[in-house]
């Protein structure tokens, strides 16, 4: 069972590669997140967890659905980051995931995808993207191969001072980063209401024909058909990105 969390497309992206290779099902954590679901998990084969990396760890509450939920079956459970450079100590923060709930650590390994974090800069080209989802193929084929050889898998990315990094670097990322007090919404806004439905945390409200959000809400930005979302005076020019194949199924 592939258990997946995407917020633009590039994890889904890789869940539905593993899923094939694999005749495996996807079951999504964002639906789990937005229905607020009690977690639980039957699977015969080994639970894959894919997800994107956030400040060099799994995203905080993919973490706390992942501890807290029950599994039935397999015993063993492997982790696939997508990231768009590397991936701090992840590995180690989902060994712990596994010692929490009695899992077996099956290993951890990083598949790089285009960045989506819009503040740090513009988004990658069109041409950019098609050329890093080439290159991330024989990756995931390789990951395909060694599951299905029942091998571990391995984490070849490397962060200076790892620790640091997915640590305190982490904490104040959340604390401060991680917020939506300076979201703006343009004219441009039709009230589709895509940024609300797109929000596994539920933090999208419509006051009248514009959005409010609460504490939390990055995904919606490049979801809004219109680039009507914006963190004020920092991501009006920096383009959106939604995967390819996300973007073209709509999933």
């Amino acid at each position: 069972m592939i258990l997946c969390f995407s917020g633009t497309g590039g994890s889904r992206y890789v869940a539905d590669a593993l899923a094939e290779g694999l005749e495996d099902k996807v079951v999504s954590l964002n639906e789990i997140m937005k229905k607020n679901l009690e977690p639980s998990f039957d699977s015969e084969k080994p639970f894959i967890v894919v997800a994107p990396i956030y400040a060099w760890r799994l995203p905080g509450k993919v973490e706390g659905l992942l501890k807290k939920a029950k599994y039935k079956g397999s015993n063993d459970m492997l982790f696939v980051a997508t990231m768009a450079f590397n991936s701090g100590n992840a590995d180690k923060y989902c060994q712990k995931i596994c010692s929490s709930n009695g899992m077996n650590f099956k290993g951890f390994t990083g598949i790089k995808m285009p960045s989506n974090y819009v503040i740090a800069g513009a988004m990658n080209s069109k041409e950019e993207v098609q050329e890093i989802l080439k290159k991330a193929e024989p990756v995931i084929q390789e990951t395909i191969e060694k599951i299905r050889s029942s091998r571990n898998l391995q984490k070849t990315d490397r962060t200076s001072m790892a620790g640091l990094m997915s640590g305190p670097v982490n904490c104040m990322f959340n604390h401060f980063m991680v917020s939506s007090k300076n979201f703006t919404v343009s004219d441009d806004c039709i009230s589709c209401k895509k940024c609300e439905e797109v929000c596994t945390q539920n933090n999208v409200t419509f006051t009248g024909f514009k959005p409010v959000f609460g504490k939390d809400c990055f995904a919606c930005i490049h979801h809004c058909p219109k680039a009507a979302i914006n963190i004020k005076g920092k991501t009006e020019k920096n383009g959106r990105y939604l995967c390819p194949e996300w973007e073209k199924n709509k999933v």
